[in-house]
């Protein structure tokens, strides 16, 4: 049943993609834009290394964002805008507009970035990433998600005073990546830290002034038990997204897929 609604939502959201009137946004040129990368929960910027220096070594500038409060660094005191910021100073380091890419929680994020500095980015990319409209926030999304697993007993801990939340390390390659084989599940299990729980329940506010104007894409992972298909797919059709992307992985395509990401991040255009 999951597989035949998952098959009947990308089609219904391929069709409103491809009927979606975006041409301000696709015709912008992104060949020699910076690139900023954007982790997710639970991760920090080493995330992407991989990605990163696939895209170096097609001559792009790239860099990538590690937010504050990892692994539980003031973590009581993190916040969205906090992120937001700390991304802003990033995206404002170039003297022209960027490509930022989301993964995961990253997907709020560069939405707020996008909202309060629309003109500074050329393009937001997702990667198995929470795409928001006005007023959502990881937790509202993820109530409407029917294939992750983290909602199961055991997998999503939280600290006593609810600051940190944490998946077991046990458990952590299972989830986020169960296409993971050998050096993958442990360069995986190994870049799992402890989360800031406080800006997972942030909502976003985001305008069509701003946030709406910044062209889209999204790449989805089919084998995600952590966002789930069926919800990554109705996200990418509820904000008509300029062309949505398919990679077969789980949550971490950054390592079971680094040269194939870097590749779609790379012939956006």
């Amino acid at each position: 049943m999951r597989r035949l609604l998952f098959t009947a939502l990308l089609s219904c959201s391929l069709l409103l993609v491809a009927c979606s009137d975006s041409d301000d946004g696709a015709a912008a040129n992104l060949e020699d834009a910076p690139i900023v990368l954007v982790h997710g929960a639970w991760q920090d910027g080493s995330t992407w290394s991989a990605v990163q220096q696939e895209l170096e070594a097609d001559g792009r500038s790239v860099s990538a964002v590690t937010l504050p409060g990892r692994d539980g660094d003031a973590a009581g005191s993190q916040s969205l805008v906090g992120y937001r910021d700390a991304v802003i100073t990033e995206v404002e380091s170039y003297d022209e507009p960027v490509i930022l890419v989301g993964h995961s929680f990253g997907g709020i994020t560069i939405s707020a970035v996008a909202e309060a500095v629309p003109d500074r980015v050329a393009s937001l990319v997702y990667v198995a990433a929470f795409l928001p409209q006005d007023g959502d926030s990881l937790s509202s999304l993820a109530e409407n998600d029917h294939i992750s697993v983290l909602a199961e007993d055991g997998n999503l801990n939280f600290s006593e005073d609810f600051s940190l939340a944490t998946i077991p390390e046990d458990r952590f390659a299972d989830i986020f990546c169960p296409d993971c084989q050998g050096g993958d599940r442990e360069a995986v299990t190994a870049s799992a830290i402890s989360e800031p729980a406080a800006p997972l329940a942030e909502p976003v506010s985001l305008t069509a002034d701003n946030f709406g104007s910044v062209a889209k894409t999204y790449v989805l992972t089919s084998q995600d038990i952590v966002v789930g298909t069926q919800l990554q797919v109705s996200m990418a059709a509820d904000s008509a997204v300029d062309e949505l992307l398919v990679l077969n992985t789980g949550h971490a395509p950054y390592v079971t897929a680094s040269v194939e990401l870097a590749d779609l991040i790379d012939r956006l255009r």
